[in-house]
């Protein structure tokens, strides 16, 4: 095993996701070989959020195996993050199955043994131990594993408390009332909860609300338990955009889906939960956690998400402008502010 050290910057937003190969199945046909992962999705999120002149500050630990594709190593490389790369010739990378019903309902399950990144990986690399917020993509217990683990190997690294903003992003399969008081019992220590209209409903035996009342009146029944200081639930929920409760006031803020005129830029929803999350974190922490900014950045980033399968492709001009798929993130922040008169 070798690694390859990018940066050694104090990030603004640190995922503990991982990088994977999709394999992703549609009613009518499939794709293969595809850049994936609940880490590389929050990465690029964070990464168009940041752009290229702070695009170090985006941190992750990416596990390449024996048979990862040049051009898939190449484009994440172009990103120019604060990755740390590890080489291992002796494990494949790890790939994951996705399946699509009909109604866009996911199934997902892994093709090789997964490498799970943790807390005990940031003590080689202590810079990482001080970011400004965290991305967990996890089950409740789980999560309050990483935020005890996160503060006990900060303490033993004699690295001072930050402050770090926790994003939890509960995975699919612990949203449902068998996990309902373990997470309730820890929102306590959670600043953003973030998952989908639909997760936040089995939550409770549910089905996904299909109006703006029918997301609220779900959001409602956690943000009680939320109590830490700027903390707040943010509900993806799909068409009808995002819906922003935050723990202090509880009033009701909507952000409108990206693509709301255009329904044939969506192509492939997979990975747009992640990369909303790492946008949403990365411009929460720029902007003096200011969550109208960062559910804008996130709504755009998830967006560009959603036009292509897999990543949105990255081009790096003169002058520092990046294009996404062909447009700066400027460009569609200016864009989407006008369309929607935010």
């Amino acid at each position: 095993m070798h690694e390859l050290i990018e940066s050694n910057e104090v990030p603004y937003f640190t995922s503990l996701g991982m990088f994977i190969i999709d394999e992703i199945n549609f009613p009518t046909f499939k794709v293969d070989g595809i850049l994936g992962g609940g880490g590389t999705f929050a990465i690029c999120g964070s990464r168009m959020v940041l752009e290229s002149i702070e695009s170090r500050k985006c941190a992750w630990i990416v596990d390449i195996g024996n048979d990862c594709p040049s051009d898939i190593l190449k484009e994440i490389q172009s990103w120019k993050t604060g990755a740390v790369f590890r080489f291992d010739d002796t494990r494949q990378c790890t790939r994951g199955w996705n399946g699509y019903s009909k109604n866009e309902f996911r199934m997902f399950k892994y093709l090789t043994p997964k490498k799970r990144i943790t807390m005990l990986d940031f003590e080689k690399y202590p810079w990482m131990l001080q970011s400004k917020s965290f991305h967990f993509v996890c089950s409740p217990s789980r999560c309050i594993d990483l935020i005890k683990e996160l503060e006990e190997i900060s303490a033993l690294n004699q690295i001072k408390s930050t402050n770090a903003v926790i994003a939890w992003e509960p995975i699919p399969d612990c949203c449902t009332p068998e996990y309902l008081q373990e997470t309730l019992g820890i929102l306590q220590k959670v600043d953003i909860l973030t998952p989908n209209a639909a997760e936040c409903a089995s939550f409770f035996g549910e089905p996904e609300p299909t109006d703006k009342l029918g997301c609220e009146t779900i959001a409602l029944k956690f943000i009680s338990y939320m109590t830490k200081p700027n903390s707040g639930i943010v509900l993806r929920c799909g068409s009808l955009g995002c819906l922003l409760i935050e723990s202090g006031n509880r009033k009701n803020s909507w952000f409108p889906a990206y693509h709301t005129n255009d329904p044939s830029k969506v192509i492939d929803p997979t990975g747009c939960g992640n990369t909303f999350v790492g946008a949403f974190a990365a411009a929460f922490v720029k902007h003096n956690k200011n969550f109208k900014l960062a559910c804008i950045h996130a709504t755009i980033a998830s967006g560009a998400c959603l036009e292509q399968h897999g990543l949105p492709k990255l081009i790096e001009l003169k002058g520092g402008i990046t294009l996404w798929n062909g447009i700066s993130f400027q460009d569609r922040v200016d864009l989407y502010i006008k369309k929607n008169k935010l």
